[in-house]
């Protein structure tokens, strides 16, 4: 550990207010030295070597315990320090399941008082940058991206797993893409459901399945996107808006029930063709009339069902979209999500905000994809939709289910099938 007499004099013997420009110079040259902090713009540098204050733990000291309401935020300026979590109430039972060095940083929990997510102790005798709430949350306000970059992680719980092969970034980024392909085999509750809608047009509405042309081109037995959400809305009132009779269609065309007749992703409320799964073959029959009293007895059960999944096929829609290609209300619909995200719950509505604009949507079908090796440089942060991932951390495996993560402290793979991810480029 290299030692700075003169920096240490200063950030113990002297309050912020007491600084004079010589040492806030000393103080800011040692800062340069941790690679973290070599990024930081040279006004947040200047502010915090204004303000924070330095600490010092020798080994096994426990810096706060998990469950405290925090006063201060951390940087790690030299030595380590462990993450320990408990799942009871005895702070005897708590695991080490990750070790913080240098650069990091952690305490984001004082932004809005909720208690520490874990235990911190010494592993070393350890170096510490302090920065108390207040002078914190007005840095934060000014220069949060870059502050977010050095945030660790809040921790789960752990027990047994295994690893499995990696995936390369390229087939990571795509992966959903894949899935998308792979998912043609729709389940059989949607599947039913399809059929029951195709069968009630078919007996309510039969002008609204039919050849279509565009362009001298003729779409065999489709339908209009916006004369599909005209027709939902009308039948029940559980649709409460035409975009979430766009989730409910969404919910279909993500399985196969129905497809754009060009193969576009994602449904829209406008003058585009969709085609029923059962029109897809030519001379499809149309369906007796037992058929169609089974689907008008059906019906509300469908509209109902279809208007509990719509939502979250309308979310990830959305998240699939590139960020500039999202509206206003696309916007909102994705902050309202975060809202209810529990680990979110110490951010800013601002914040969160400014996370609707660039949170991207991805999904594993395959368990044991691998997301990140620890080590790594880190490029993305993560939020859990649905799912779980296993973690493996200096060769010990553990099962994470946090709903959120921020990748360079472990290694991170898909504990089960069809886990959902969210995460957004730093």
């Amino acid at each position: 550990m290299i030692h700075f007499l003169p920096f240490r004099q200063i950030w113990v013997c002297l309050r912020p207010s007491e600084r004079s420009g010589e040492d806030v110079d000393i103080i800011l040259t040692r800062l340069r030295e941790v690679k973290a902090f070599q990024r930081f713009p040279s006004p947040l540098l200047l502010q915090i070597c204004a303000c924070a204050f330095y600490e010092c733990l020798e080994k096994g000291i426990t810096l706060f315990r998990q469950g405290d309401i925090g006063t201060s935020w951390y940087a790690v300026l030299s030595g380590s320090l462990d993450v320990k979590v408990s799942e009871t109430a005895n702070h005897q039972d708590a695991v080490t399941i990750c070790t913080l060095g240098i650069g990091t940083a952690f305490g984001e929990s004082i932004l809005d008082n909720t208690p520490r997510h874990a235990t911190i102790v010494s592993r070393e005798t350890s170096e510490l940058l302090r920065i108390e709430q207040r002078e914190f949350k007005s840095l934060w306000e000014k220069y949060r991206q870059s502050l977010a970059g050095l945030l660790a992680p809040p921790y789960g719980a752990m027990e047994s797993g295994s690893n499995h092969d990696r995936l390369t970034d390229k087939d990571n980024m795509n992966s959903d893409s894949a899935n998308k392909a792979q998912n043609k085999i729709p389940s059989e509750k949607l599947q039913r459901g399809g059929k029951v809608l195709r069968n009630a047009i078919l007996s309510r509405a039969p002008h609204m399945i039919r050849d279509r042309k565009y362009h001298l081109k003729t779409y065999r037995q489709c339908c209009v996107g916006t004369e599909l959400v005209d027709w939902l809305v009308l039948q029940s009132a559980c649709v409460l808006t035409r975009s979430h009779a766009v989730g409910m269609w969404q919910a279909l065309l993500e399985e196969g029930v129905l497809n754009h007749v060009d193969q576009e992703l994602g449904f829209q409320d406008k003058y585009l063709f969709y085609r029923f799964l059962d029109d897809e073959e030519e001379d499809t029959p149309l369906p007796s009339e037992e058929e169609k009293r089974e689907s008008e007895e059906e019906l509300p059960e469908t509209i109902l069902f279809l208007a509990q999944t719509g939502p979250d096929a309308l979310l990830r829609m959305i998240l699939r979209k590139s960020p500039g290609q999202r509206t206003g209300d696309d916007l909102e619909i994705i902050y309202d999500e975060l809202l209810h995200i529990k680990a979110l719950a110490h951010l800013s509505n601002t914040v969160k905000r400014e996370l609707a604009s660039v949170v991207i949507f991805e999904s594993h079908a395959k368990a044991g994809t691998v997301l990140f090796n620890q080590g790594e440089e880190g490029t993305s942060w993560y939020i859990i939709q649905k799912g779980s991932v296993n973690v493996v951390i200096y060769g010990k495996v553990c099962a994470y289910v946090p709903e959120y993560i921020h990748p360079p402290v472990c290694s991170w793979f898909v504990r089960h099938t069809n886990t959902v991810v969210v995460f957004c480029f730093i």
